[in-house]
């Protein structure tokens, strides 16, 4: 496990995130967490914060944020995920906002999906070294390209971090990495379909299976644009 970088960019209080919002990344549901760019006048952060949801949700959004929370902590220091900058409250916390757009609508992910998949390759495979599996990165919304053409992984909440080489990364960690392996095949099948593989098509269609079988599959909906 990477040890956590210095927190040292001020981050808003909970007071503040609403009143020096500049942008709304994502209007949650009623049982979401919202998704705010704030900016207190030291640059902007990306805020995602449950504190304006009812009661019983916010109960749920302090787990589901402690839980991110910890993710980001164990994978500080890997490019591949936004650099965690530190809690506002139980109910919110604050990530550094990379400059990027969603893999699925870069203009050029056609010609050049090779690079894309071995750089989504790249950032899956570092996340499980370090014992974390991201649990959903099919979401479009969740693997962006920056600037300079790095993968980055967002939307830890469903995350699960086990400690390399303990008793329960040996038992559960490779059947846990499943369904991020499957997303892999998804963008690869997307981007440059021509190089999957014998055992890559045999395993898609198995984790076709299994998915089909899953009460809770993602519903697609319609996409768009954006930077997080």
């Amino acid at each position: 496990m990477n040890k956590p970088q210095p927190e040292q960019q001020r981050l808003p209080l909970r007071g503040e995130i609403r009143s020096h919002q500049v942008e709304l990344l994502v209007q949650g549901a009623s049982n979401k967490a919202d998704v705010l760019v704030v900016d207190v006048g030291e640059g902007p952060v990306v805020v995602k914060d449950f504190g304006s949801k009812p009661w019983w949700v916010r109960i749920l959004g302090r787990l589901q944020i402690r839980r991110e929370v910890r993710a980001y902590r164990w994978l500080a220091g890997d490019r591949a995920v936004p650099r965690f900058l530190g809690s506002i409250d139980p109910y919110a916390l604050a990530m550094e906002k990379v400059d990027g757009r969603q893999l699925a609508f870069v203009p050029d992910r056609r010609e050049n999906g090779p690079a894309y998949i071995r750089g989504l390759r790249k950032a899956i495979d570092g996340i499980h070294r370090a014992g974390v599996a991201h649990m959903d990165l099919r979401g479009r919304e969740n693997v962006l390209v920056r600037e300079d053409g790095g993968i980055v992984l967002v939307d830890l909440a469903g995350a699960f971090c086990f400690r390399p080489g303990g008793l329960l990364h040996r038992m559960f960690f490779r059947w846990m990495i499943v369904p991020d392996e499957s997303a892999y095949l998804k963008w690869k099948r997307n981007l440059t379909p021509d190089d999957l593989t014998r055992e890559e098509l045999e395993f898609e269609s198995r984790s076709r299976r299994w998915r089909s079988l899953w009460p809770f599959n993602r519903k697609r909906r319609p996409g768009r644009q954006g930077r997080a």
